[in-house]
């Protein structure tokens, strides 16, 4: 016995029927992970920079030009520029801004131990050992840790396929990265090692972008630069054997307030 043809109706009705059913099947079982898979996609598009990963430095040339040596909150370094414009050197808030006439500066500052985190803490309200028990218990022993918790989460770590716990845990991760990542850190996010400190570099000199940031911690604090130049103009631009020369000599030394060293 020949089976009745199915009408162009039924043929539709049947289709539809079968979306449905795929769809239902998808948000029943996969209604989660397509919820944070979605906003890990709409992070990295709204903030392409957090696709950036922490990578090595290729140039660990030191610039040996003549320049100063300048001492601020307890922290001395070198900078390879001489030229410093006195008149503009200023506190800004909680750091020194330092200017030099050729139109470069450097802000500078520094940060208690653990800051970052006692920070994340407070304005999440999160309960720490919750946060232990949800990223591991490294995540708050420092500032570096927690900085590197974060900086190492990409939206394609978040798939249809990766388990609810690691799916909330990579969304968390990549919103916090959108906010806490400096300008400059869309050309490049770079490890940094100096003695004491290890931290990380947001920013390719390269670029000639109009700010770079370089932020180091150790046991006992943090310290942050951030390398203003012109973004196009006749101010020679910042190399990166410069900003080496500045963090690869900073060396802690009694409080004495506020100096320049001459």
């Amino acid at each position: 016995m020949r089976r009745r043809k199915m009408t162009k109706r039924e043929r539709r009705l049947v289709v539809w029927a079968n979306v449905f059913i795929v769809t239902g099947f998808c948000v029943w079982y996969l209604g989660v992970a397509i919820f944070f898979v979605a906003e890990a996609r709409y992070v990295g598009w709204k903030f392409p920079m957090v696709k950036k990963t922490p990578t090595e430095l290729t140039d660990l040339s030191v610039s040996q030009a003549p320049g100063r040596k300048l001492s601020y909150f307890g922290y001395e370094f070198e900078v390879p520029w001489s030229d410093l414009d006195e008149g503009k050197m200023k506190r800004v808030g909680k750091g020194q801004l330092i200017a030099f006439r050729s139109g470069n500066a450097i802000l500078f500052s520094r940060a208690a131990p653990k800051e970052f985190v006692q920070t994340f803490l407070s304005t999440t309200k999160v309960d720490p050992d919750k946060v232990r028990n949800f990223w591991g218990k490294e995540a708050l022993e420092s500032d570096y840790s927690l900085h590197r918790l974060i900086l190492e989460a990409t939206p394609g770590q978040v798939t249809l396929f990766t388990r609810r716990e690691d799916a909330v845990r990579g969304a968390m991760l990549l919103v916090m990265k959108g906010i806490m990542m400096p300008r400059g850190g869309e050309s490049g996010i770079f490890r940094v090692r100096t003695g004491k400190f290890q931290g990380f570099q947001y920013g390719d000199p390269q670029m000639r972008s109009n700010s770079l940031n370089v932020e180091i911690f150790a046991e006992d604090g943090g310290l942050y630069f951030v390398f203003a130049q012109k973004g196009q103009g006749l101010s020679p631009a910042i190399t990166q054997a410069e900003i080496n020369r500045v963090i690869q000599t900073v060396r802690k030394i009694p409080e004495s307030g506020l100096s320049a060293s001459r």
